[in-house]
């Protein structure tokens, strides 16, 4: 198998990500949905929290977090509008700790980032 989905996602401001994916895992209801090649049409509301795109032996290469958001998938193109997108380099429990205190309007996203990054790393 080779990455033959191609994962775009969009905030307010811009694309913040266009390339090809083998193996999408999105934040959805009380467990995480995967997106995989010639996956039937769907569209969902997502959850906060961390999305992972995977390698070919489906190991981690990518995290990134998201603020909400809706997916709609179909003919292996991944579309995500989100609010936010965070990669996982580029925050710290720290500072998702000092965002949630100064952007409370965003409490569930940060507390999101928080409970993974005390729970999974």
């Amino acid at each position: 198998m080779a990455e033959n989905i191609t994962l775009k996602i969009f905030t307010p401001e811009k694309t913040a990500i266009n390339r090809k994916v083998y193996r999408v895992v999105l934040p959805y209801g009380t467990t995480d949905l995967t997106i995989i090649e010639d996956r039937a049409p769907t569209s969902l509301i997502l959850h906060d929290g961390a999305m992972h795109i995977l390698n070919e032996d489906n190991s981690i290469a990518d995290t990134y977090f998201l603020d909400d958001g809706v997916v709609d998938v179909a003919d292996n193109v991944c579309k995500i509008s989100t609010r936010h997108i965070i990669h996982r380099s580029k925050i710290s429990i720290e500072r998702a700790r000092e965002l949630l205190t100064e952007e409370p309007q965003n409490e569930s996203y940060y507390q999101a980032i928080i409970d993974y990054l005390e729970n999974f790393e």
